[in-house]
C-alpha cells in the first residue's frame, strides 16, 4: 500500500505536528482529513475579555497535546452537546502583559457559565498571527473584525462530530 502524499511529500505524524506547531492549520486539517481538536476542562481565567464585551471561556491545556501555533483561530466548539462558532486565542496575551500560554474562546451566540464542564474546540481556519496592541482599544477593534470573521465563516461541523 502506497503511503498518503500531499504535495508530494508524505504525510506523517511528524509532518502534521510541524505544520501545527507553525499554525499551518489549513494544511493539518487536509492531512486529517478532519480539522484538528483538543478537548479539556473550562477553567477560570482573569476575566479581562468580559470588561471589554467579549468574554471568553478558558481551557485547560493537556500538556500531552500538540497545541496549534500561537495566533487566532476560527473554531467550531462543542458544548454539552451543541455546536457553536468561535473565536480562539491561543498565546500570552501580550496587550494586557499575560504571561503564562492560554487557550481562549470567545463563543458566539453563548452566554452560559460553564466551568468545570468538558468542551472540544475544533480548529477551523487560522484567523491571524497574535498581536500585541497599543491599547485595549485597539485590540477590541480587532476583535470586532475577528467576529465578523466567524459570523461570515461557515460551521463546518455537524452532530456526526458529538
Amino acid at each position: 500500500m502506497e503511503p498518503y502524499k500531499m504535495d508530494g511529500d508524505i504525510i506523517s505524524s511528524t509532518r502534521i505536528r510541524r505544520e501545527l506547531v507553525a499554525g499551518n492549520i489549513d494544511k493539518v486539517n487536509k492531512m486529517l482529513s478532519r480539522p484538528y481538536s483538543l478537548s479539556g476542562k473550562v477553567i477560570h481565567g482573569k476575566k479581562l475579555g468580559r470588561t471589554i464585551g467579549f468574554p471568553t471561556i478558558n481551557m485547560e491545556i493537556n500538556p500531552s497535546k500538540i497545541i496549534p501555533a500561537k495566533g487566532v483561530y476560527y473554531t467550531n466548539i462543542i458544548i454539552n452537546g451543541e455546536i457553536f462558532k468561535g473565536i480562539t486565542s491561543v498565546g500570552n496575551n501580550p496587550t494586557v502583559n499575560g504571561e503564562n500560554l492560554t487557550i481562549e474562546t470567545y463563543v458566539l451566540n453563548f452566554n452560559n457559565e460553564i466551568y468545570g464542564e468538558e468542551v472540544t474546540l475544533y480548529f477551523i481556519s487560522k484567523i491571524r498571527n497574535e498581536i500585541k496592541f497599543n491599547s485595549i482599544n485597539e485590540l477590541k477593534e480587532q476583535l470586532e473584525k475577528d467576529k465578523n470573521y466567524a459570523i461570515n465563516s461557515k460551521v463546518v461541523l455537524n452532530h456526526n462530530f458529538i
